[in-house]
């Protein structure tokens, strides 16, 4: 599976730096103490920190977008179809609401209107693509290290279980640590 994504070129981060903000805030949001929690109750409560969320038509965003954040407004929009499965509290979803949390957290402000979406594989690097730090905002919110490395939730099926993430998002996630030395290359 490719890592490679569409983005708008940001100021970089580091993995330690989107780690910090993940953490800060899992702490102000109040979900530092649970491994998961009510999705529906958290993003309906947004607007206690000036979040907007609007729910749009699954036409009105392009096909594949399942959500969109407009960092300047302050306000995220979900197809109807994603807020419907945030209401039921899919993992998918969760992951969704995290990773557009991160555009808008991370201060993904676009300079140009006319900006242009850029291939990052050819253009810039991943610690400067809105896409690539949006997901790993995500991530360290979802799926904290040190909660991973206290519990040895070592394989998909336990951070899955854990984190009530994606099978698949618990895959990534495993698979990056892995890489980055932060958890043994075994699940042992």
């Amino acid at each position: 599976m490719s890592e490679l994504k569409w983005g708008f070129r940001v100021a970089p981060l580091t993995v330690k730096e989107i780690r910090r903000k993940a953490c800060a805030t899992r702490r102000g949001f109040e979900i530092d103490a649970m491994p998961w929690f009510n999705l529906k109750h958290f993003v309906e409560r947004l607007y206690l920190w000036g979040i907007t969320i609007d729910v749009v038509d699954d036409i009105d965003l392009p096909a594949g977008v399942e959500a969109a954040c407009a960092p300047e407004q302050r306000t995220i929009y979900f197809k109807d179809s994603v807020y419907r499965d945030i209401r039921c509290n899919d993992p998918r979803a969760r992951f969704t609401v995290f990773h557009e949390l991160g555009h808008l957290l991370l201060a993904h402000n676009r300079t140009f209107q006319r900006e242009q979406q850029v291939d990052i594989s050819r253009a810039i690097a991943p610690y400067e693509s809105s896409e690539w730090q949006a997901d790993l905002f995500a991530a360290e919110v979802l799926m904290p290290l040190h909660i991973m490395q206290q519990k040895r939730l070592l394989d998909a099926w336990s951070v899955h279980s854990e984190f009530q993430v994606s099978y698949q998002a618990a895959e990534v996630r495993l698979a990056k640590l892995r890489k980055w030395g932060e958890l043994p290359v075994s699940g042992n």
